[in-house]
């Protein structure tokens, strides 16, 4: 009975000895997406690509918002002395004119997301490329993104990742 005892103490501080030999030499990572998506190079650049793509639009729907405003306050002001003719034509312009520019302004907000998406779709190979690349030269065991609820200077990699999407940057 206290061999058995013996066996399977000596055996549990055997276990726990080669689990935390095995877990030292594990090495993790951690990379911030958020972080990547904020900083790196080649996102700033088609974020600005797809701005300067779409700025005449957003300038026009601007314009003709503030059409519609100056409509609205001419239409505020100049109601009361406005024959029911006269009044009901206003609001049906100005109801028409508002329909209108936010049919316009749906199409824009889909559109940029839709451009947007697909651009930020291309870079993501590059990132997923830029973290294997980290991960396999300097012999990382695990690397882990999101949920994570915390995660040491030590092992966030992000700068390194930034680093490396800003030297493919300037080739």
């Amino acid at each position: 009975m206290k061999t058995k005892l013996f066996a399977s103490l000596l055996l549990a501080v055997i276990m726990s000895v080669a689990a935390s030999v095995a877990q030292a030499e594990t090495k993790i990572g951690a990379v911030s997406m958020a972080r990547l998506m904020e900083s790196a190079p080649q996102v700033k650049r088609a974020s600005e690509k797809i701005k300067a793509e779409f700025a005449e639009r957003e300038k026009q729907l601007i314009e003709e918002q503030e059409e519609i405003k100056k409509l609205q306050e001419n239409y505020r002001r100049d109601r009361e002395v406005m024959s029911a003719t006269e009044r009901e034509k206003a609001e049906n312009t100005l109801r028409e004119r508002v329909r209108e520019f936010k049919r316009k302004s749906d199409a824009f907000a889909a559109d940029f997301s839709e451009a947007r998406n697909q651009a930020l779709g291309g870079l993501q190979s590059d990132i997923y490329k830029a973290i294997v690349d980290i991960a396999e030269a300097e012999h990382y065991d695990l690397i882990v993104s999101e949920s994570v609820l915390y995660v040491s200077k030590r092992i966030d990699i992000t700068d390194k990742v930034i680093a490396r999407l800003q030297k493919q940057t300037a080739k």
